[in-house]
């Protein structure tokens, strides 16, 4: 890319603020660097590939920079949600320098030869309207890149618990698991019924915090060659024990 300054300056920004927001520490600076990365340094790159034989004037090249950009992340955001690995922030700062660095590339090459870098734009007066779009969308577009990166309270979502009876081991061992999982919003303490059969009802009392899961395993006690034995867990709350949370039912086979 030798006689395209603009060009060497996009690609080196591009790395620097990749680097920068990859490996800064403060959230806040990798915030300020990921901004020209994911909004403006891409669809520069993309314009001046597209538009290597016909200038563009600033105020052009500035909203064809800025819309190329978002186009950019939402079919990046397609490829990288189907990729190993999915969509994190390595992979987002990779496909966006290849971005850079490939339609750079490609400008450099659709460029005349007779002139290695392109004429200084003749400076025009962008309309007011003009300017009042263009400076609303770049501050819808720096407000969705900060809200996408802070953390909303979920003061009023409702959370669950997960109940389930499955077989355990070998088929047909007898073994089966009680499994509690909690994906409350807060801790919870339950207490766990287990009816095997006739057996002897039997209670387990714990707590779980959110995402915790409690497995409880047991044997059947049935003799070999039995009929599948029937075991019920039933989950209650320990503020709520008169009212059933979970109930499950599982025929489990005999060994």
């Amino acid at each position: 890319m030798r006689g395209h300054r603009d060009l060497r300056l996009v690609v080196a920004a591009a790395a620097l603020c990749a680097l920068v927001a990859l490996l800064f520490p403060s959230e806040a600076v990798r915030l300020v660097f990921a901004a020209p990365l994911a909004l403006f340094l891409p669809g520069y790159a993309i314009a001046a590939a597209n538009f290597a034989r016909r200038e563009l004037d600033r105020p052009r090249m500035l909203l064809a920079s800025l819309v190329l950009s978002l186009s950019a992340l939402v079919l990046a955001a397609l490829l990288l949600n189907y990729a190993p690995g999915g969509i994190r922030a390595l992979s987002w700062a990779l496909i966006l320098l290849a971005i850079v660095l490939g339609c750079a590339r490609a400008a450099a090459l659709r460029r005349p030869r007779a002139a290695t870098a392109p004429q200084r734009p003749r400076r025009s007066r962008p309309a007011p309207v003009a300017l009042a779009l263009g400076g609303l969308g770049i501050a819808a577009a720096a407000a969705a890149l900060v809200l996408s990166a802070s953390t909303v309270p979920a003061d009023e979502a409702v959370g669950y618990t997960e109940l389930w009876v499955l077989p355990q081991g070998p088929a047909a061992s007898g073994d089966f698991q009680v499994g509690v999982g909690s994906e409350e919003q807060h801790t919870v303490p339950y207490d766990l019924l287990i009816q095997v059969g006739e057996r002897p009802l039997i209670r387990r009392s714990f707590v779980l915090d959110p995402g915790a899961t409690r497995v409880v395993r047991l044997d059947t006690g049935a003799a070999p060659g039995a009929a599948p034995v029937p075991v019920v867990a039933t989950l209650l709350r320990q503020n709520q024990t008169d009212e059933i949370y979970r109930r499950v039912k599982n025929w489990i086979p005999a060994p």
